[in-house]
């Protein structure tokens, strides 16, 4: 509001001054038109500045709100957050607890997952898919398919495609899919302009892509530990398998060895073989 207002300001002042002076002559016209001049340029900065004060204010207060909200988390230690250019979604890490929690202002219930529930990372900027990491695991390969074959390759959105040709950019976003079917998708966006696009060197654009690129190779370190614990539980499961097996062969042997000792009868080896063999 104070943004209008300031603007309408700036030209009203910019009308009279060239008015007056166009049409007054002489006297104390040209006097009244830098009087009206630097009146208005006072009254638009003035408004200029309320509207940044309001919006500092408003980011303080979406803050605090988060805040609360993570400390009402049970059980969770937030040691890292990225919160989007509007204040309102905030991505935060519980390195302790291997968590990770999605708060957004527009919703009461906040989402948290644990590191193994993280599937795919991707950078999006005006739909354009610039870089993702999914998980390599076989089961993280799994859970992901489930979830794109359910329609969630649709509400992400992003064509893949390489971003040279684009100048200028409106909206760069991070999209974090998890394995979670009521809500598989949490998109934060570093950089959201309703009207202006920004150029690749501009510091809004450079600010806004390098919080989205630090925090996409953030997730890729905890999709890569997600995906090591996948792989230690798969061989410690092969291994156990492996164990079993040798461990009922073993048995069978003694069977056998006691069976041609005349220790137990050929009946009774059947017996026991099947108990083992199950």
């Amino acid at each position: 509001m104070y943004v209008v207002l300031g603007g309408i300001t700036a030209i009203i002042a910019f009308i009279f001054f060239i008015v007056i002076l166009a049409t007054g002559g002489g006297g104390d016209y040209p006097i009244v038109a830098w009087v009206l001049f630097f009146g208005f340029g006072i009254g638009s900065w003035y408004f200029y500045k309320k509207n940044k004060e309001m919006e500092e204010e408003k980011m303080e207060q979406k803050r605090h709100e988060t805040d609360d909200r993570l400390k009402r988390i049970p059980n969770y230690k937030s040691s890292q957050r990225y919160t989007s250019a509007n204040g309102d979604v905030t991505l935060s890490i519980d390195e302790t607890n291997k968590q990770i929690s999605f708060v957004s202002l527009h919703s009461f219930k906040d989402r948290v997952y644990s590191y193994q529930d993280i599937l795919k990372s991707e950078i999006v900027t005006d739909g354009i898919s610039v870089t993702s990491t999914n998980r390599g695991s076989q089961l993280g390969g799994a859970l992901l398919g489930g979830l794109l074959a359910g329609g969630v390759g649709a509400l992400i959105g992003g064509l893949s495609g390489s971003t040279t040709s684009q100048e200028k950019v409106k909206k760069i976003e991070l999209n974090v899919i998890v394995n979670d079917a009521a809500n598989p998708v949490h998109k934060i966006a570093f950089l959201d302009s309703e009207f202006s696009a920004y150029a690749k060197d501009s510091p809004e654009y450079k600010d806004g892509y390098n919080t989205a690129y630090h925090c996409h190779q953030l997730i890729g370190v905890l999709i890569r530990q997600a995906d090591e614990e996948d792989k230690r539980k798969e061989t410690s499961i092969i291994s156990n398998n492996d164990q079993g097996n040798m461990s009922v062969a073993d048995e069978i042997r003694k069977l056998v060895q006691l069976k041609d000792e005349g220790i137990i009868s050929e009946d009774e080896f059947e017996v026991q073989k099947k108990k083992l063999i199950g």
